[in-house]
C-alpha cells in the first residue's frame, strides 16, 4: 500500500444464512419487477451497519478494534429477525432500498451508542441523525426519471419478506470496502465478540 493511502471502513453486525437466503430470494423477485434501475447488493455482503467511518489511515485499525473488543466485553449478544421493506428518503424519491430488522432493539441501540461514543473518542465525527437500523439491499441509479422512481418505491413496498427464524447477533466486525467493476467487496479486518448471556 502506498504511503498516505487510505482504506474505506465501517463497523457492522452480520446476519444469518437463512436471513441471507430470504433476502436473496426477495431481491430476485424485485429484479424482475424493477429491472435495470437499481444497483443490487450481493446478498452475501449484506450487514447491519453500526458506524460508517469512511476513508481512514490503516494505522488506525488497531485502535478501533481494541475499542470494539472493550465494548464487546460489556455488551451481551441479542436476537434479531428480518422485518419488512422500506426506502430512503421516501417512497416518491427512493434512493436506498432496505430490509428492516426487529427483535431485541434496546441492546442493539445501546450497542450502537457505545460504538458511536468510542469512535468519537478516537476522533471520528458523531452521526447527527438518529440510529435507524436497516439492511441495505440496493441503491437506485442516479439518472432515473421521477416517474420511474415512484414505480420503484411502489414495487418494493408491494413485496414482502419470507419470515425467518431469529438469529443471534454476537460479533461486531470491522469491514474494509473495496470498489471493483463487479461491485463492492467487503472484507473483515477484525472482529469483536459480544458476551454470551448465561442461563
Amino acid at each position: 500500500m502506498a504511503a498516505g493511502e487510505t482504506i474505506r471502513v465501517f463497523i457492522a453486525l452480520g446476519i444469518s444464512e437463512p436471513a441471507c437466503s430470504s433476502l436473496s430470494g426477495m431481491m430476485d423477485r424485485l429484479k424482475t419487477a424493477i429491472p435495470r434501475v437499481a444497483h443490487w447488493v450481493d446478498p452475501k455482503g449484506i450487514h447491519l451497519t453500526l458506524k460508517f467511518l469512511g476513508n481512514i489511515n490503516p494505522a488506525l485499525t488497531d485502535g478501533i478494534l481494541e475499542a470494539l473488543c472493550r465494548i464487546g466485553l460489556e455488551s451481551s449478544s441479542f436476537s434479531l429477525r428480518l422485518s419488512g421493506l422500506g426506502v430512503f428518503p421516501n417512497q416518491r424519491e427512493p434512493r436506498v432500498l432496505w430490509a428492516g430488522v426487529e427483535g431485541d432493539m434496546e441492546p442493539l441501540t445501546s450497542l450502537q451508542e457505545k460504538v458511536e461514543e468510542a469512535m468519537a473518542d478516537q476522533g471520528f465525527t458523531r452521526e447527527r441523525r438518529g440510529f435507524n437500523p436497516h439492511l441495505t439491499i440496493g441503491r437506485v441509479r442516479d439518472r432515473i426519471a421521477s416517474s420511474e422512481r415512484q414505480k420503484i418505491g411502489a414495487a418494493l413496498l408491494s413485496h414482502s419478506l419470507e419470515p425467518t427464524e431469529p438469529w443471534t447477533a454476537d460479533t461486531m466486525h470491522l469491514f474494509r470496502t473495496t470498489f471493483t467493476s463487479q461491485g463492492s467487496i467487503h472484507d473483515i479486518i477484525g472482529s469483536a465478540p459480544l458476551l454470551t448471556p448465561h442461563g
